[in-house]
C-alpha cells in the first residue's frame, strides 16, 4: 500500500468515528432535554389541584359554587386551564418542537393571568378574597415551574448550540434534528 492511501484510510477512520461521537452528542443533548421537559409536565398539573381547591371552598348559603363557575373570572380560569392542559398533552408528546412549547408558553400566560384576574374578583359572589394558603401553594407552584423551565432552557440551549456548530450541522440535517423551542 502507499502512503497516500494509507493516509486517506486514516482520514475517512477519523471522520467515522466523528461522526459516530457527534450523532452521540446529539441524541444525549436531545434526550437531556426531553428529561428535563418532564419535570415542567409534572409541575404544571398543580396549578389544576390548586384551581379545584379554590373552587371547593365554602361559600355563602345564598351563592352556591356551582355560581362560581359561570363567574367571567372563573369561566376565565377553568378555560384557560383546559387549554393548558390540552398544550401540555401535546407538548408532552413533542417537547422539542417550537409550535407545542410556544403554544404551551402562551397557555401558561393565559392561566396567570386568569388567576390573577380570580385574585383581584374574589372566590365568592361577594368578592371574599381567596385564603392565604391558597396563593402561597400558587406562588410554590409558579416557582417549581420557573426553576423547571430554566432547566428545560438551558438544556434546549445545549441542545442547539450543538445542532447550530458546523459539522455537526450536517449530520443534524442528515437525521433530522431540529431546533428546539424554548418554553
Amino acid at each position: 500500500m502507499t502512503s497516500s492511501t494509507i493516509i486517506w484510510w486514516c482520514l475517512l477512520a477519523t471522520l467515522l468515528f466523528w461522526s459516530v461521537g457527534a450523532y452521540n452528542r446529539l441524541v444525549r443533548l436531545r434526550s437531556q432535554a426531553s428529561r428535563t421537559f418532564a419535570a415542567i409536565a409534572l409541575q404544571l398539573p398543580r396549578y389544576a389541584e390548586i384551581i379545584a381547591a379554590a373552587q371547593t371552598l365554602d361559600t355563602p348559603s345564598d351563592s352556591p359554587s356551582v355560581e362560581k363557575a359561570s363567574d367571567q373570572g372563573w369561566a376565565g380560569l377553568l378555560g384557560a386551564l383546559q387549554q393548558l392542559t390540552a398544550t401540555l398533552a401535546m407538548a408532552r408528546d413533542r417537547p422539542l418542537q417550537a409550535p407545542a412549547i410556544r403554544a404551551l408558553t402562551a397557555a401558561d400566560e393565559v392561566v396567570q393571568n386568569a388567576w390573577l384576574r380570580v385574585c383581584a374578583d374574589g372566590h365568592s359572589q361577594d368578592g371574599a378574597p381567596l385564603p392565604a394558603s391558597l396563593l402561597l401553594q400558587w406562588q410554590d407552584a409558579e416557582q417549581q415551574v420557573q426553576h423547571a423551565r430554566i432547566a428545560f432552557s438551558e438544556a434546549v440551549h445545549s441542545y442547539n448550540a450543538a445542532i447550530a456548530q458546523f459539522p455537526a450541522r450536517l449530520l443534524a440535517w442528515l437525521f433530522g434534528f431540529r431546533m428546539a423551542q424554548a418554553f
